[in-house]
Protein backbone atom coordinates (compact mmCIF):
# COMPACT_ATOMS: atom_id res chain seq x y z
CA UNK A 1 0.00 0.00 0.00
CA UNK A 2 1.59 3.21 -1.16
CA UNK A 3 1.88 6.60 1.62
CA UNK A 4 -0.87 9.01 1.02
CA UNK A 5 0.61 12.67 1.50
CA UNK A 6 -1.49 15.43 1.82
CA UNK A 7 -2.28 18.03 4.24
CA UNK A 8 -5.38 20.30 5.09
CA UNK A 9 -5.44 23.77 6.52
CA UNK A 10 -8.09 26.09 7.20
CA UNK A 11 -8.65 28.91 4.85
CA UNK A 12 -8.26 32.31 5.75
CA UNK A 13 -10.84 33.30 2.94
CA UNK A 14 -14.15 31.25 4.72
CA UNK A 15 -12.63 29.10 8.10
CA UNK A 16 -13.52 25.91 6.00
CA UNK A 17 -11.07 22.89 6.31
CA UNK A 18 -9.11 22.72 2.74
CA UNK A 19 -7.60 19.34 1.83
CA UNK A 20 -4.88 18.39 -0.84
CA UNK A 21 -1.42 19.56 -1.78
CA UNK A 22 0.63 22.07 0.49
CA UNK A 23 2.26 25.25 -1.97
CA UNK A 24 4.42 28.31 -1.04
CA UNK A 25 3.15 30.94 -2.77
CA UNK A 26 5.67 33.25 -4.31
CA UNK A 27 4.39 35.81 -1.95
CA UNK A 28 6.05 33.05 0.97
CA UNK A 29 1.85 32.49 2.17
CA UNK A 30 0.55 28.66 2.93
CA UNK A 31 -2.14 27.37 0.70
CA UNK A 32 -3.33 24.33 -0.14
CA UNK A 33 -4.37 22.94 -3.67
CA UNK A 34 -7.33 21.10 -3.03
CA UNK A 35 -7.65 17.88 -4.26
CA UNK A 36 -11.63 17.83 -4.95
CA UNK A 37 -12.07 17.49 -8.35
CA UNK A 38 -15.11 19.38 -7.84
CA UNK A 39 -12.82 22.35 -7.06
CA UNK A 40 -11.88 25.06 -9.76
CA UNK A 41 -10.94 27.67 -7.53
CA UNK A 42 -6.68 26.88 -7.12
CA UNK A 43 -4.90 27.49 -4.73
CA UNK A 44 -6.42 28.12 -1.26
CA UNK A 45 -4.82 30.50 0.77
CA UNK A 46 -4.64 28.83 5.03
CA UNK A 47 -3.74 29.62 8.58
CA UNK A 48 0.25 28.23 8.17
CA UNK A 49 -0.44 26.99 12.18
CA UNK A 50 -3.70 25.37 10.81
CA UNK A 51 -1.82 22.74 8.84
CA UNK A 52 -1.18 19.69 9.26
CA UNK A 53 -0.14 16.28 7.98
CA UNK A 54 -2.55 13.21 7.01
CA UNK A 55 -0.53 10.47 8.98
CA UNK A 56 -2.02 7.46 7.07
CA UNK A 57 -4.35 5.77 9.55
CA UNK A 58 -7.50 5.59 10.15
CA UNK A 59 -9.78 5.76 13.83
CA UNK A 60 -12.12 3.35 14.58
CA UNK A 61 -14.95 5.05 12.25
CA UNK A 62 -12.25 4.88 9.47
CA UNK A 63 -11.89 8.80 9.78
CA UNK A 64 -8.44 10.01 8.67
CA UNK A 65 -6.48 11.20 11.55
CA UNK A 66 -4.64 14.46 10.92
CA UNK A 67 -1.84 16.03 13.12
CA UNK A 68 -3.49 18.40 15.20
CA UNK A 69 -6.34 15.89 15.98
CA UNK A 70 -7.28 15.43 19.12
CA UNK A 71 -7.93 11.90 20.01
CA UNK A 72 -9.14 9.30 22.56
CA UNK A 73 -7.70 5.88 22.39
CA UNK A 74 -8.66 2.75 24.93
CA UNK A 75 -6.31 0.17 25.94
CA UNK A 76 -6.39 -3.11 28.52
CA UNK A 77 -3.46 -4.68 30.00
CA UNK A 78 -3.12 -7.66 32.51
CA UNK A 79 -0.52 -6.94 35.41
CA UNK A 80 1.45 -9.31 37.12
CA UNK A 81 3.11 -8.40 40.60
CA UNK A 82 5.82 -10.16 42.00
CA UNK A 83 3.37 -12.11 44.03
CA UNK A 84 1.86 -13.73 40.56
CA UNK A 85 -0.90 -12.24 41.30
CA UNK A 86 -2.70 -10.86 38.36
CA UNK A 87 -5.55 -8.40 37.41
CA UNK A 88 -6.75 -6.54 34.46
CA UNK A 89 -6.62 -3.26 34.11
CA UNK A 90 -8.12 -0.23 31.49
CA UNK A 91 -8.00 3.14 30.22
CA UNK A 92 -8.07 5.70 27.81
CA UNK A 93 -5.03 7.66 26.40
CA UNK A 94 -6.51 11.52 25.38
CA UNK A 95 -4.61 14.31 23.36
CA UNK A 96 -3.68 15.70 20.22
CA UNK A 97 -1.91 14.18 17.27
CA UNK A 98 1.93 14.85 16.44
CA UNK A 99 4.26 13.30 13.54
CA UNK A 100 7.56 12.06 15.12
CA UNK A 101 10.53 10.54 14.31
CA UNK A 102 8.95 7.06 16.43
CA UNK A 103 5.95 7.75 14.67
CA UNK A 104 2.24 8.57 14.88
CA UNK A 105 1.97 9.89 18.54
CA UNK A 106 -0.01 11.70 21.39
CA UNK A 107 1.95 14.25 23.14
CA UNK A 108 1.04 15.79 25.55
CA UNK A 109 -0.82 12.89 26.61
CA UNK A 110 -3.45 12.51 29.34
CA UNK A 111 -3.38 8.70 30.46
CA UNK A 112 -6.49 7.69 32.52
CA UNK A 113 -6.85 4.36 34.62
CA UNK A 114 -10.18 3.34 35.20
CA UNK A 115 -9.44 1.13 37.25
CA UNK A 116 -7.84 2.36 39.91
CA UNK A 117 -8.44 6.18 39.00
CA UNK A 118 -5.03 7.59 38.20
CA UNK A 119 -4.09 10.41 35.78
CA UNK A 120 -0.92 10.94 34.47
CA UNK A 121 0.31 13.43 31.72
CA UNK A 122 3.03 11.90 29.51
CA UNK A 123 4.67 12.20 25.93
CA UNK A 124 4.83 10.56 23.00
CA UNK A 125 2.35 7.53 23.20
CA UNK A 126 2.10 5.43 20.00
CA UNK A 127 -1.08 5.49 18.87
CA UNK A 128 -2.77 2.51 17.28
CA UNK A 129 -5.92 3.68 14.74
CA UNK A 130 -8.02 0.70 14.98
CA UNK A 131 -8.17 1.50 19.09
CA UNK A 132 -8.59 5.35 18.72
CA UNK A 133 -11.15 7.97 18.06
CA UNK A 134 -11.32 11.49 16.43
CA UNK A 135 -12.96 13.59 19.06
CA UNK A 136 -12.00 17.12 17.77
CA UNK A 137 -8.88 19.50 16.84
CA UNK A 138 -6.83 21.73 18.44
CA UNK A 139 -8.24 24.52 15.96
CA UNK A 140 -11.65 23.97 16.29
CA UNK A 141 -11.00 23.29 19.98
CA UNK A 142 -7.71 25.36 21.12
CA UNK A 143 -8.49 24.62 25.00
CA UNK A 144 -9.86 21.40 24.10
CA UNK A 145 -7.59 19.62 25.91
CA UNK A 146 -6.95 21.85 28.61
CA UNK A 147 -10.29 21.38 29.51
CA UNK A 148 -10.13 17.65 29.90
CA UNK A 149 -6.83 17.44 31.67
CA UNK A 150 -8.45 19.93 35.04
CA UNK A 151 -11.95 17.57 35.05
Amino acid sequence: MARVIKFRGRSIADDSWVYGDLVQTAENKTAIWPIDSKSQIGIVEVYPESVGQYTNLLDRNKREIFEGDIVRQTWETTIVDNYDDTWDASGTQTGPVVIRTQGVCISPCLTENHTNGDKTITKNKRISGYRCEVIGNKHDNPNFFENICND
